[in-house]
């Protein structure tokens, strides 16, 4: 199988040489850790034509924009739509590194089903600090807890699929959230597909991946049924969720984004894509402080090229 990132995926080697397209909007939040604010500190510097807002989401799903203090509630589309209508541009640049998954899903959901030309950006990190959650186990993981199975701002699906769909998790070291949601969903054995990140942010990370998730693998099988893909890539996640549903010839699937971030974007952008087939199963982790160290490789994926050519 050969990778397809060098067909949608560019690196941002020196981001003083990055020039934006100057009717560019750039979207990005910050968490506690530096590397969710290293790219737009940078750009902004040397893209002044550019417009550059700082968001974040509160606890009843609405977005938050730092600049005028703004509301937005994440489950409207009106409410979207007027936000994006109230600036002008042409490009819309997603920088998801700080972001949580219930503020990237709807904004790339309006984006793309609105025709806004949309580029995903993700600062790596240097690495993951693995001392702690080697150990399995919810409170030794990257999450100090989780809040529960409370579908994406967007994403409800309102009726139930007619038969059994494939349960695909896409894994990362925290086993504590893949028995979670078996426990939570009850899917039969055989219909549990995990995706594993390979050859991951360091080459052993995969190992790290295959021990966390130890106990949940082990005791439903699902070893057996392991499928790999790209752990830093937006393309390579995608992609392989439709390639799963051709080979098992099963259209429709659960699939539960809790591995890397950009496992976590190609996993929605699939159910952007498949709206009637994929039900989006996300346990909104509440994330442990100094996960990771450092800053690591940024990577820019043209999500608008991507969905229209596969």
């Amino acid at each position: 199988m050969i990778n397809k990132d060098y067909l949608y995926t560019k690196i941002w080697d020196d981001l003083s040489a990055v020039m934006l397209e100057s009717d560019a909007f750039y979207l990005y939040a910050q968490d506690p850790e530096d590397r969710s604010r290293h790219c737009a500190s940078n750009l902004s510097m040397n893209n002044t034509d550019a417009i550059f807002e700082e968001i974040s989401i509160n606890d009843n799903d609405q977005m938050v924009v730092s600049s005028n203090n703004s509301i937005i509630p994440l489950s409207s589309t009106d409410a979207l739509g007027r936000f994006f209508s109230s600036y002008t541009f042409r490009v819309l640049y997603l920088e998801v590194t700080g972001m949580c998954c219930r503020l990237v899903a709807p904004l790339m959901k309006y984006a793309i089903e609105n025709d806004i030309e949309i580029r995903v950006v993700y600062s790596e990190p240097r690495e993951y600090l693995l001392r702690e959650f080697q150990k399995e186990g919810l409170n030794k993981d990257l999450s100090e807890s989780i809040a529960g199975v409370n579908p994406l701002p967007g994403f409800i699906r309102l009726v139930p699929f007619r038969e059994e769909p494939l349960f695909v998790t896409l894994l990362g070291f925290e086993g504590g959230r893949f028995s979670y949601l078996i426990t939570n969903k009850q899917p039969s054995y055989d219909k549990i597909l995990p995706v594993v990140g390979v050859p991951g942010y360091r080459m052993h990370y995969p190992f790290e991946t295959f021990w966390g998730n130890r106990n949940a693998l082990k005791t439903t099988k699902a070893y057996e049924r392991v499928v790999y893909a790209e752990a830093n890539s937006i393309v390579d996640s995608y992609l392989i969720l439709g390639k799963i549903s051709d080979y098992k010839r099963e259209p429709n699937m659960i699939v539960a984004p809790i591995g890397t971030k950009p496992h976590a974007i190609g996993a929605i952008l699939y159910a952007i894509k498949h709206p009637n087939r994929v039900e989006l199963l996300y346990d909104n982790p509440k994330r442990s402080l100094n996960r990771t160290e450092g800053v690591g490789r940024i990577l820019v994926c043209d999500v608008t090229k991507l969905l229209n050519e596969n």
